[in-house]
């Protein structure tokens, strides 16, 4: 009952497009009568039988009567010319036999020559008392005198006895038809009676019913037929709207009707509106003849078939504008099966080459067709603006394939930018397009699966280090803490002071292992909370120069800065900063080779700062740059010194995070960081 309520305004439209409809017929029916017969509505004349209409279909009876008459009488008179040409081999019987047919005929033969006026009384007196009628012979119409008493006792009727008129239709008198024709009866030389079979017959009585009706709206049918006509319009529109749609729910719907091939529903739907409109126009011919009893049921039966023509039509109606609205209108008909069924089996398996060339060469073959269809036609400008279309159209397809093209090249785009959730709308596209944007759709979705499972899985290693990170302190530090208070007691034994040396470096190196464990984590991850400020970069470096000085000269480390002459600032957090140089300066502590020199370099080209720290390591590199990048990664192999191999992966992760560049090369036993940031300041 729910969506019944739903559908009812639907059906309320559905039902009053034909009503509306044949309102509209109607009223556009009654006003072109009352034009027609301007001048009888606006005298007020009442009744079917006071019209101009009547008087003229009378008028229209008399004259086919002459007309008939005038050529049976010249089809006589043919004939007997021909007999009569023979005249000399009759015999005396002859003679008597056809001078009574063609000289002088019997006048009470009555002959009956108006079968095609059957809905009147007609009698046409010619010269010589001959005369025609379609009078059924009875025993009160046996003679001529008989048959004019009975046409003139007709309510409605006609008379020319040669000389006068008179007649009961007033639109047919003789000052009427004085400016109506009335010459063409008098040069005819016969008399002729006319008169309304029957008031009551149907025809006569449906004219008089439609007069009526026609009469009683005269005045308002304008405004009603303008009214509906609005009405209708506004219906229209709301059907074709509402077309495909269910409430509360998105998309185009469609039905089983909607899949079968268009063509097949075109051809079904015109042979049901052939037949229907035959059976409708059989019965509607028909009414006129039948009695008031068969007219009812052939009014029924032929409103039941309007019914059926209206399903019909709006059946059809309705899905085409369901098909288009939902996109499938062209997919469903058998030209674009057939169409794609070639296109498939062998224009796809083509190379783009040769799709092209045969594509171009159609544009070009149609374009010279229709070329020299108007050159013949003396440039026919209608064909000259076909061709002017068909131009268009293949230009318009060209950008519209650029344009798919480009978008085709945006996802591509955002994917090497490393957005993974751009997704291309395959339905938009078609051709090689469709199947490349079906793929690039499955590798964004691989990739942003494997991104997701990456970035999991980090997470839950950056988790892992600092969950062990955290338990492995709380009792290092207990270690530490006792390993400081055994240290301060008066321990005699010489060995038991050196395994307590022994213990505090190593507790000290865990303790500095796990805190760079942390470190690298959060910096991996990016949870890190900075503060950028401008950075002074010469001070910086001399400042962490200047603590690094006392162990560079234990090693016999010499350093050589060079810096430009201006101060050059950097956008930075300064603590993350000195983190980072500071890995780098133990680093070179740690690894470069002893009683060399250590180049510290920071240029300034095309507002970009760079620093550059150049030394020979002391071991031999023997691997890659992205293995020293990597975790836990250090220069000495043999891993005799103290470091945990973390320094370099955090000052990369940290200039990361500050927007900064940080590379490494490598050139034999020479060992070069190069950290780029933009200059804020000239």
């Amino acid at each position: 009952m729910k969506n019944l309520k739903l559908d009812i305004p639907k059906i309320i439209a559905y039902i009053l497009v034909p009503v509306l409809t044949l309102v509209i017929i109607l009223n556009i029916a009654v006003i072109i009568v009352c034009e027609n017969n301007t001048e009888d509505f606006r005298n007020g004349y009442k009744g079917y039988e006071n019209t101009d209409i009547f008087a003229n279909e009378c008028f229209n009876k008399i004259m086919r009567a002459i007309r008939i008459v005038d050529k049976e009488i010249k089809q006589k008179e043919v004939e007997k010319s021909i007999i009569y040409q023979d005249i000399d081999k009759f015999t005396e019987e002859d003679k008597i036999y056809y001078d009574s047919i063609y000289i002088n005929p019997d006048p009470d033969t009555i002959q009956y020559n108006f079968y095609s006026i059957s809905d009147y009384d007609v009698l046409v007196i010619i010269p010589d008392d001959i005369y025609v009628t379609n009078v059924e012979k009875t025993l009160n119409t046996d003679t001529k005198e008989e048959i004019k008493d009975y046409i003139l006792s007709k309510e409605y009727f006609w008379k020319y006895d040669g000389e006068s008129i008179e007649t009961s239709i007033g639109k047919l008198s003789y000052e009427e038809l004085v400016y109506h024709g009335l010459e063409q009866i008098q040069d005819s030389g016969y008399q002729v009676y006319i008169a309304l079979k029957d008031e009551n017959n149907t025809k006569f009585n449906a004219y008089m019913i439609a007069y009526d009706f026609t009469s009683s709206r005269y005045e308002r049918a304008p405004f009603v037929a303008t009214i509906c006509s609005v009405l209708l319009i506004i219906v229209c529109i709301y059907i074709v709207k509402t077309i495909g749609h269910k409430k509360n729910e998105e998309g185009i719907y469609t039905n089983g009707l909607d899949k079968i091939p268009y063509e097949v529903i075109g051809i079904v739907t015109l042979l049901l509106l052939i037949f229907e409109f035959f059976l409708a126009w059989v019965f509607i011919e028909r009414t006129v003849n039948m009695s008031l009893i068969m007219i009812r049921t052939s009014i029924m039966i032929t409103i039941f078939l309007g019914f059926i023509i209206y399903i019909t039509l709006i059946t059809a109606i309705v899905t085409t504008i369901r098909r288009i609205k939902a996109h499938i209108f062209w997919k469903n008909t058998i030209i674009y099966k057939i169409c794609k069924f070639a296109f498939d089996g062998i224009f796809v398996n083509l190379s783009q080459t040769v799709k092209l060339a045969v594509q171009y060469g159609g544009f070009i073959v149609a374009s010279l067709i229709i070329s020299l269809i108007a050159l013949s036609d003396g440039m026919n400008l209608i064909l000259f603006g076909v061709l002017v279309v068909f131009w268009y159209y293949v230009f318009k397809k060209i950008l519209d394939y650029i344009n798919k093209l480009e978008k085709v090249r945006e996802h591509i785009r955002n994917m090497y930018n490393g957005n993974t959730e751009s997704v291309l709308d395959e339905d938009e596209l078609y051709g090689e397009l469709k199947q490349v944007a079906k793929e690039l759709n499955d590798i964004s979705g691989g990739l942003s699966n494997a991104i997701e499972e990456a970035t999991k899985s980090e997470r839950l290693k950056t988790e892992l280090i600092t969950n062990v990170s955290h338990d492995i302190k709380t009792p290092l530090t207990s270690i530490i803490n006792y390993v400081d208070l055994m240290k301060q007691e008066e321990i005699k034994n010489p060995k038991v002071q050196e395994y307590l040396e022994v213990l505090d470096a190593k507790s000290q190196r865990l303790k500095k292992l796990t805190e760079d464990l942390v470190e690298a984590s959060k910096a991996s991850s990016g949870n890190i909370k900075l503060t950028m400020e401008n950075l002074n970069v010469k001070e910086l470096i001399k400042q962490v120069g200047g603590e690094f000085e006392d162990r560079l000269k234990s090693r016999g480390l010499e350093v050589i800065e060079s810096f430009p002459e201006e101060e050059i600032s950097i956008l930075a957090d300064s603590r993350y900063m000195y983190r980072v140089m500071e890995n780098m300066y133990v680093n070179i502590a740690k690894y470069a080779l002893e009683n060399s020199r250590v180049y510290v370099d920071v240029t300034k080209t095309n507002k970009k700062i760079q620093i550059a720290l150049k030394n020979i390591s002391e071991d031999k590199l023997n691997i890659t740059v992205d293995e020293l990048m990597e975790r836990f990664t250090r220069g000495d192999v043999s891993r005799t010194t103290e470091g945990s191999g973390l320094g370099i992966s955090i000052a990369k992760s940290l200039v990361e995070l500050q927007n900064g560049k940080f590379d490494i090369y490598l050139d034999g036993d020479l060992f070069k960081v190069v950290i780029e940031f933009e200059s804020i300041g000239e």
